[in-house]
This record gives structure tokens, sequence and C-alpha cells, in this order.
């Protein structure tokens, strides 16, 4: 059976910050928010809604762990970026250079980011301890550069595709229904400052320009996509030929409750987001919200 597509958009209400690497003392942040950080926050704001004791009839309403085989099995992600005036801002390479949207990459860190900077005190001293200095960049939550003429700064969005398969839809497969259970989420990391808070703004249903999308094989979203398009999320590099960036892609995970993000996946090869597509080729949508070439 098909799955629908929806383009759905929210707003930031606090600072945004995706890890990504570290460069000295700043934690640098990912200039959008990859499908595995929107498999958990909604993974999370559902379990804490109810949705385990209410919808999957579990006896615990912290049963994190089947609220988030639910969604891994029944919605699927794809990357979300910053939206400006109704357009992505998505990564593509153009001539050698990394561009979001139609902006270079100084033009948009200029207008999007921002850095948050503490420090531990030493007692004793009553000045900074020694090695302490802490620097985390995020997505600003106001543009930093407001639009000409505009006297009250905007609000940064954030957006992009969600998939619902057909146990999902009944129960989040339009605006009021989606919103009753995640009008808010609270995406990426530094949580106890209060980052990641979003507020839903939009919700309809999308359509691929190819068409339908396909669940081959009871499996998932799958599409066409023709050569020259920008590949929007990572892509396994496996029989895919592209132009762009090539980074190894490793994550957290969870298993015990008191060893929070203590394991790492598995290192896949991948495109990364911007990268532009050589030969045309069908790609499936794998559950860990990564791109591959889909084999028939």
């Amino acid at each position: 059976m098909a799955w629908k597509m929806y383009k759905v958009t929210y707003e930031l209400r606090s600072p945004l910050h995706i890890g990504y690497h570290k460069v000295g003392n700043v934690q640098r942040t990912r200039y959008y928010v990859p499908a595995r950080n929107l498999w958990g926050a909604v993974t999370e704001a559902l379990t804490r809604r109810g949705f385990a004791v209410e919808v999957l009839e579990t006896k615990r309403p912290d049963d994190y762990r089947a609220v988030g085989n639910w969604v891994q099995m029944h919605c699927a992600f794809g990357y979300w970026f910053i939206e400006e005036g109704g357009s992505s801002l998505a990564p593509r390479y153009e001539d050698g250079e990394l561009k979001y949207g139609l902006y270079a990459s100084v033009e948009f860190e200029r207008r999007y980011l921002n850095a948050h900077v503490t420090t531990a005190l030493n007692a004793s001293t009553t000045s900074a301890a020694e090695g302490s200095l802490h620097e985390v960049e995020f997505i600003a939550p106001y543009h930093p550069v407001k639009p000409a003429g505009q006297e009250v700064a905007t609000p940064t969005k954030i957006g992009g595709w969600v998939f619902l398969d057909e146990i999902a839809l009944p129960l989040l497969g339009d605006k009021s229904k989606w919103d009753s259970w995640l009008s808010h989420l609270q995406i990426g990391g530094e949580r106890h400052y209060g980052f990641g808070l979003v507020r839903s703004k939009e919700f309809k249903e999308n359509n691929l320009p190819e068409g339908d999308l396909v669940r081959p094989n009871n499996s998932r979203p799958c599409w066409q996509i023709q050569a020259g398009e920008t590949l929007l999320a990572h892509t396994l590099v496996d029989n895919v030929k592209a132009m762009g960036q090539v980074e190894v892609l490793v994550g957290r995970e969870t298993k015990q409750s008191d060893s929070f993000g203590n394991e790492l996946t598995r290192g896949q090869i991948c495109w990364a987001p911007g990268s532009i597509l050589l030969d045309e080729a069908k790609i499936i949508l794998r559950e860990n919200g990564v791109l591959s070439r889909y084999q028939e």
C-alpha cells in the first residue's frame, strides 16, 4: 500500500543545536535536522503524551521502546531544513561551492547561526575553571539579520517531509490529529539549557513529482530521482554516483536507561546532503532515515 506524504513546518521557540563535530572549544551544529533526530523527538513527545497506553495499550506509560518501534515502522522522515519565504534553504553544491538555497555558506551562517558560551567556575578563585570553556553553536530562533523594511525579527522556521502509512494515517493524518499529539517538539541537544523547542505551524498533504509513493515488498517509501537533482539526506554511497562530500555517519544509541547515548552505531559511508546525483536512481528511505538505491 502507498505511503502518504506530508509537508510540515515548525517554528523555533528556542535555539536549535544538532550535534556535528567539535572545533577547539566550539561544538558545531548541523544546518539541518536529520531524520534520526526527528524520530527521537517524535518518540519522546508521543510517549510523554500517553501514546503508549492510549494507543498501543501497553502497561507502562513510559514505554519509549514500544513507541519508538511503532514510529520507526509506521512513520518516515525526510531531513528538515530552514525555510525562508516559503522556500527551503536546503544545501546544494553549485560550481564547487555548497549553498543553502540562494545563500552562500558565509551569508547563511551570518543570517541564521549564533553561539552560546559557558564555563565552570573555580569556587576558590571565583574565576573560570581551567579548560572548562564551552561554546555551542546553534541555529538562532530569530533571524539575526532582519529582512529589509521589517522592524520585528522573524522567528526561524524549519520543515520538511513526513511519510505516514495506513496504520499511522488515522492517528496523525491531518493537522488537527497531528497537533493533538505533536504540536510541540524538543529536537536536538543541549536540552538542559532549553534548546530545541519548536511549535507546529503547517501540516499539509504533498506529492512528489513522479506520482505515488510506493511501498515495494511491504517496505519503505521509495521514489525516483533524476540526474542533476540534489540528495536531500545522507545517502549510502553503494551503487550511487554523485558529486559532493562523503561523510562517515555515526550515531549514538541508548539501550539501557542508565547508559544514555553510550553506544555508537556502525559507521555508514554516505554522500552528504547537498550532493548532486549523476545518474538517475530509484531511492528508498531506510528505517534509520538514510537513503540508499532501491534494489529490485
